[in-house]
């Protein structure tokens, strides 16, 4: 038995402790790194210019159409995944709800996007699905409500 392998895909590099650091999905796990260089540009237009994030991080990675979902319009919507591909070929995702980020990762090897994809964004959006039956039920209930309250009235 010979050393571990290392992951497939670019070799992420090791943040420095006090310096800024980026979750990474490689090879099924997670684990904190030094952010690629477009992020720091994503951060640098963020903090000192004031340009909103999802748009300092569409232009630092130049991705277009940076968004996956919602499923529904974004004032009603649960969550929100915002996805970028990257300079190097990889993806960024995030997570967001109404309140925050609630989870950002670069998936910096395409091989490693549809284990990500599959284990942490469907379950994500089957929740944002569920989220949006229930408020549609929940609608169509209190509309056969007032249906009888108006006929018994």
């Amino acid at each position: 038995m010979g050393e571990p392998e290392e992951p497939a895909g670019p070799p992420l590099e090791r943040a420095r402790p006090g310096e800024e650091e980026v979750v990474t999905f490689a090879a099924g796990r997670f684990a904190s790194a030094a952010p690629p260089s477009w992020y720091g540009a994503a951060v640098e237009a963020a903090d000192r210019r004031g340009v909103p994030w999802p748009l300092a991080v569409t232009d630092a990675t130049g991705c277009t159409e940076p968004r996956v979902l919602p499923i529904e319009p974004e004032s009603r919507s649960d969550l929100a995944v915002w996805c970028w591909l990257t300079p190097e070929g990889g993806r960024y995702v995030e997570i967001v709800d109404a309140t925050a980020c609630q989870l950002a990762v670069y998936v910096p090897d395409p091989a490693d996007w549809p284990t990500f994809w599959a284990g942490w964004v469907v379950p994500a959006l089957e929740l944002q699905l569920l989220a949006s039956l229930r408020r549609a039920l929940l609608a169509s209930r209190r509309r056969a409500r007032r249906k009888t309250a108006a006929r018994a009235g």
